[in-house]
């Protein structure tokens, strides 16, 4: 039977340590042009910097090669790093990846959950969030503003760490007044803003977490869009569980070392927010952040998981760690066929 779940797809280009990385982009961008053929709904990409986690800090431009790849899925930052950023170069820049990809564009925006790529960029951890909003407030109010009064427009704006004053907006949103937005890392404030989350945890405790969500959610948000609410979770998919497991673990060790490689070089350990839980494959597969197993196995899982988690979105991630391009490939095609088409 096909699921009625829809499905994301989120990857954070991680360095597999053996491949040039030119090879390493056209695999990636492979692995998105079949979910976009597979009927996935959302092609996610994080962003990280100076760390092997991401082979693509620039994420703007990695955006811009996946929509050229892709015909209909939706592309999406999970996350931009809005304190990195100069603010109306990023307002041109999403407007661009908009128009670019004629309207498929949803905007992930947050402060960053690794410090020293913080202390590497410059930003305070004390104005990382202030500055995150304040970019949020002058990105949306460049497009509101290009939307409702047309280009040409002045641009004025007063902040604590930015400014503008008379700025001409030649360019602005293709979605009107502007992309979707997606807040993960803190359901509250996104159930405040009424904007999209990734909620994190096992299936027996998704039901709780997505009611809180709607409790707190006070409207449809920014723009008007109804917010999605998934969850993610990393799959590997093999022949057998006994091989799918053994990929698995291996894939995980590597995902750790790479989250983890600034947080041990600045002595910032342990870390607060660890996803791969400092290397533990048992504690990942207790709390179904890691999925393993045959096609079958898997399908079972994730039809247990639209029957009891009261979720209408799930979002996997088939590359990980040094998953190599054909493991990576066999999971998204067979959860494409097993789990989506039913």
């Amino acid at each position: 039977m096909r699921s009625s779940l829809s499905f994301g797809i989120f990857d954070q280009l991680e360095n597999d340590g053996e491949t040039e990385i030119s090879a390493q982009y056209r695999n990636h961008l492979e692995l998105a042009r079949i979910a976009d053929e597979g009927g996935f709904t959302h092609w996610f990409k994080s962003e990280h910097h100076s760390v092997p986690l991401d082979i693509a800090p620039s994420i703007n431009v990695f955006l811009g090669a996946v929509i050229q790849a892709t015909q209909r899925i939706r592309i999406s930052s999970l996350v931009h790093l809005f304190p990195f950023y100069e603010p109306m170069r990023l307002y041109e820049e999403l407007c661009m990846l908009d128009h670019l990809s004629e309207g498929r564009l949803d905007i992930g925006f947050g402060k960053g959950v690794s410090p020293p790529e913080q202390i590497l960029w410059g930003v305070p951890a004390d104005e990382a969030l202030d500055r995150t909003n304040e970019v949020l407030e002058f990105v949306l109010s460049a497009m509101n503003l290009a939307t409702t009064e047309g280009l040409g427009c002045l641009f004025n704006f007063e902040g604590l760490y930015w400014s503008a004053s008379d700025h001409p907006l030649e360019i602005g949103p293709f979605q009107e007044p502007h992309p979707p937005l997606w807040r993960p890392g803190n359901p509250s404030t996104a159930a405040q803003m009424g904007v999209s989350t990734i909620i994190p945890g096992p299936t027996a405790l998704l039901p709780e977490r997505v009611e809180a969500f709607r409790s707190e959610q006070t409207s449809e948000g920014p723009g008007g869009y109804a917010p999605i609410v998934s969850t993610l979770r990393r799959v590997v998919i093999a022949a057998t569980q006994e091989e799918a497991l053994q990929v698995a673990e291996r894939a995980w060790r590597h995902f750790d070392a790479n989250l983890t490689k600034l947080f041990r070089k600045y002595d910032l350990w342990p870390p607060t927010i660890v996803p791969s839980f400092l290397g533990d494959v048992e504690m990942a597969l207790a709390t179904e952040s890691l999925i393993v197993g045959t096609p079958q196995q898997v399908q079972e899982y994730f039809v247990q998981m639209e029957e009891e988690s009261m979720l209408e979105h799930v979002t996997i991630s088939p590359a990980f760690g040094n998953l190599s391009p054909h493991e990576a490939r066999t999971t998204l095609e067979a959860f494409i066929e097993h789990v989506i088409e039913g």
